[in-house]
């Protein structure tokens, strides 16, 4: 389906730079290479199209090709946006030691994610003892509505936005307790505002509990989300309210970012 946004109807708004931008975020869903007959589908462009795409990025530096299978992959240099990113945002530098803090304080994986659109995106990650390797990788992007961090970044949302974006989403099931009601994640959406975090189990992986809460501006806005993550083996949700929770509030409550 062709996307089109607001912005796209604007005459300042350079339709072939993000076709162009679209190629690249092809390799989002984690895909190691993506063909040139595949991309341009995906891409909704004409094969002839997707090839002078390719063909510019990888003089750029950023995609490579692979002779042999004639597919393409991702460089080193797409890694290096992402560095000048994370050296040059304020966020990050001042939430690490919070993140440092609650991880020296309980031992488990510790997030922050931002809100994009109707997904939240792990933009540092302190990973617990038991993480695997792609789990310790920022960057990552998941559904808003099914995790703990996304829940309390909605929270912040009006009411109607927060409905807007669950309306917008396809709300498959990940595992068979994930909740796919729309009106129920409203309510639990709505319970993350009031309590000040919001607590998701068995929601993307199963034996798995996260709680999140935010972190605020100096105008009280919502910027970010600090979420925790553990084994429900080992945190049952009654022990992860009773000693993650006011460990996870008491260190966001005390900070604010400019």
């Amino acid at each position: 389906m062709s996307i089109q946004s607001p912005e796209s109807l604007n005459p300042q708004f350079i339709a072939t730079l993000e076709k162009g931008i679209r190629v690249l975020e092809m390799f989002r869903n984690g895909q190691a290479s993506i063909g040139l007959t595949e991309l341009a589908s995906s891409c909704e462009m004409t094969k002839s199209a997707a090839q002078r795409f390719t063909y510019t990025w990888c003089e750029l530096g950023y995609l490579t090709k692979d002779e042999r299978s004639r597919r393409y992959s991702l460089t080193h240099k797409a890694l290096e946006l992402g560095y000048l990113y994370l050296n040059a945002d304020p966020l990050i530098s001042r939430a690490l030691p919070l993140l440092k803090q609650i991880r020296e304080r309980c031992g488990l994986t510790v997030n922050l994610s931002v809100l994009s659109g109707h997904d939240i995106v792990y933009v540092m990650r302190i990973p617990g003892m038991h993480q695997t390797f792609a789990e310790m990788l920022p960057g990552r992007r998941m559904p808003a509505w099914c995790t703990s961090a996304g829940r309390i970044l909605l929270s912040a949302l009006p009411d109607q936005q927060i409905r807007d974006s669950l309306a917008a989403v396809e709300t498959s099931a990940f595992t068979p307790s994930t909740e796919t009601n729309r009106e129920e994640l409203f309510a639990q959406i709505l319970a993350a505002r009031k309590n000040g975090y919001a607590i998701t189990s068995d929601q993307v992986m199963i034996g798995q509990v996260g709680i999140a809460a935010p972190i605020r501006n100096v105008h009280f806005q919502t910027v970010a989300a600090v979420n925790v993550m553990a084994q429900l083996s080992s945190w049952p949700e009654d022990r992860v309210i009773n000693e993650l929770a006011p460990i996870l509030m008491e260190v966001t409550q005390a900070t604010t970012m400019g």
